[in-house]
């Protein structure tokens, strides 16, 4: 699709080691890439930006281009400020931008580099994602207790006998929660299918508890047995 002019393409560049009279090229890299756009103005000239008199234009990057820059040119610190800043920067575009591109984006700045090869214990960024994961599933919680309440008015005379756990899980609890669990417990891939089945129940238990939302036999019964101690 066609480039969202968000970012001038001055500013991204103004922190790193590229020397000015170079910043042209690297624009018209990104571009080709589909990263950055060339807007030419015709009708007024700029207070305070230095634009040649025969070129009344500017390079804008949208968001995909942001982070490329930032993955490209950026040291570490300034890599983890630019994906710090993102959810407030995803507040003031977020009629602009669509999730899937954000999404890439922010999974390909992921992935760049092993951010937790010091130590899991001390990684800032897994910190960072953490907090903000865990503050996204809070504030689902009232939308899961509905649809667990509406689920047990449902299978009420049948409460003993419901769904496998599987089952339940897609159809109670948010995709990402149960993503996230999956991989964390190693569970994802075609190889340990046998195993996931057996553990299922462990994962299901792991997000009733979380999401203080009991549905099993099981449940109850722990929630019970912890309380009472």
């Amino acid at each position: 699709g066609p480039v969202i002019p968000l970012y001038l393409g001055a500013d991204l560049l103004s922190n790193t080691d590229i020397r000015i009279e170079n910043h042209p090229r690297y624009h018209a890299k990104f571009a080709k890439k589909g990263l950055a756009t060339k807007i030419k103005f015709s009708s007024f000239r700029f207070q305070g930006l230095k634009v040649p008199a025969s070129n009344n234009s500017l390079w804008f990057y949208n968001i995909q281009g942001l982070f490329r820059v930032a993955f490209e040119m950026y040291n570490k610190q300034e890599q983890l400020a630019v994906l710090e800043n993102f959810q407030c920067i995803d507040q003031h575009m977020s009629g602009e931008l669509k999730e899937k591109d954000v999404a890439e984006t922010v999974l390909a700045l992921l992935k760049a580099e092993d951010w937790a090869k010091d130590s899991v214990y001390s990684s800032h960024l897994l910190a960072c994602v953490g907090s903000w994961l865990g503050q996204q599933f809070h504030a689902a919680n009232g939308s899961i207790s509905q649809k667990v309440e509406g689920f047990k008015v449902q299978h009420i005379e049948r409460i003993s006998d419901l769904p496998p756990a599987e089952e339940l899980t897609a159809e109670l609890f948010p995709e990402a929660m149960w993503t996230l669990l999956l991989h964390w417990m190693g569970l994802c891939d075609e190889s340990t299918l046998e195993k996931r089945r057996s553990e299922y129940p462990i994962l299901l238990l792991i997000l009733e508890f979380a999401n203080h939302n009991l549905i099993t036999g099981v449940a109850h019964v722990l929630y019970s047995s912890l309380i009472c101690k």
